[in-house]
């Protein structure tokens, strides 16, 4: 299941590591019921894209879309070690909160306060 107050990194079809963050991630249904949006924000917009949830994954889920950017997405949750291990260098000052962050609790607080989602 999805949890908005995960910070997960994501690949997109094509792409071999990394595409970019995703914090406060859900998806929304419109007026059709085929109609399914995921919403989430990155550091610096956010996004909804046409699509669904086609399987969980123990650490986090992958998204099938078929229209602006099609093809599966996988979200994992961002752990400490991965951050100081390799994401850290696709970040702004990922380095800088790399070393003071000792905990992936801490990292999504961090992320969570820093990009303006202080929800329960």
């Amino acid at each position: 299941m999805i949890d908005r107050r995960k910070v997960y990194y994501y690949r997109v079809t094509g792409e071999p590591k990394y595409t970019g963050l995703a914090m406060d991630c859900q998806m929304h249904q419109r007026d059709r019921e085929d109609w399914k949006e995921l919403w989430f924000f990155d550091t610096i917009r956010p996004h909804m894209f046409e699509g669904e949830i086609v399987r969980e994954t123990e650490d986090g889920f992958v998204f099938r879309s078929d229209e602006t950017i099609p093809g599966e997405w996988v979200f994992k949750e961002l752990t400490i070690e991965d951050y100081r291990r390799w994401v850290h260098k696709y970040i702004g000052a990922g380095e800088i909160v790399a070393e003071r962050i000792h905990t992936t609790a801490d990292l999504h607080e961090w992320y969570r306060k820093k990009y303006g989602f202080p929800f329960e």
